[in-house]
């Protein structure tokens, strides 16, 4: 069953035929949030006024879909101030302990300065969600922002963007296809923590800042991931100081995962040297 959720009392939304939010099997997937303003007392102010109007767009969204901002599993962030350290500030005083995964690039071609959906979970009065959320899984790098790496619930599991990150931000392959080795070794160790594997990743995106860069990740990615390939999409956006980022939904595996440093692994003698050293 699907319901759709329409106009909301509040919410200024851009003209669209899309509906505010889809709810189905349990999830709400909300439309994109922008800090559209509508009259003379709702100039725009500050970027710090922008990022607080979207995210009560998004908590009023999702209430009218029967979640709230503590339900959200996975919010993607489409910025084109750069402004990055006001953003966590405004964003972790809102979500305060439940950070869902997120994402945040930058883009060019928008007339906002920040738009955001997300996934969430819809919560049942007689059965509420069980939301599982890592914070940082053992080996990897600590997160830079206000958001848990992955989080578990429906039986799936939402990653945040990674990055080529071996012990730090700094600490990174030099050639751009180690980069998407440690990349895809990242995604790998946090899917083993949710208790998933990249056999059962359902979806990937990838962010890259170089499209000339789009047939060398396409060689890597194809020898990660074999023959279970998940469904895809790549786009070219501006990511802080890195080549490129990955987020995956994922299927939580029925017993416990494979173990990908004592498995034959597909990735290779390289990404198990890693995510050994790691």
């Amino acid at each position: 069953m699907i319901r759709r959720i329409g106009t909301l009392d509040g919410v200024n939304a851009l003209p669209s035929p899309s509906p505010q939010a889809v709810v189905a099997n349990g999830l709400v997937f909300t439309s994109g949030q922008v800090p559209l303003r509508t009259g003379p007392d709702e100039e725009y102010r500050n970027f710090a006024d922008d990022v607080r109007l979207v995210l009560a767009n998004l908590s009023a969204t999702l209430e009218a879909s029967g979640s709230s901002l503590n339900h959200a599993l996975k919010i993607t962030t489409f910025l084109t101030d750069p402004r990055l350290a006001e953003y966590n500030e405004i964003y972790a005083d809102v979500f305060g302990d439940n950070l869902p995964a997120r994402t945040t690039v930058m883009v060019s071609e928008s007339k906002y300065s920040i738009e955001i959906h997300c996934i969430a979970a819809v919560v049942d009065g007689q059965k509420p969600p069980l939301i599982r959320r890592i914070a940082n899984a053992p080996g990897m790098a600590p997160v830079l922002g206000p958001y848990s790496q992955a989080v578990v619930a429906n039986g799936m599991v939402f990653t945040s963007g990674q990055i080529p990150a071996r012990t730090s931000m700094q600490d990174q392959p030099e050639d751009f296809a180690g980069q998407v080795r440690q990349t895809l070794t990242n995604l790998e160790a946090i899917l083993h923590e949710a208790g998933s594997d990249l056999a059962h990743v359902a979806k990937v995106t990838t962010y890259l800042t170089d499209p000339e860069q789009l047939a060398e990740y396409n060689g890597v990615y194809a020898e990660v991931f074999g023959s279970t390939l998940p469904a895809r999409t790549s786009c070219c956006v501006g990511i802080w100081d890195i080549a490129l980022e990955i987020e995956c939904i994922a299927l939580v595996v029925d017993g416990p995962p494979e173990d990908p440093i004592s498995q034959e692994p597909k990735i290779g003698s390289d990404i198990r040297e890693a995510v050994q050293t790691c």
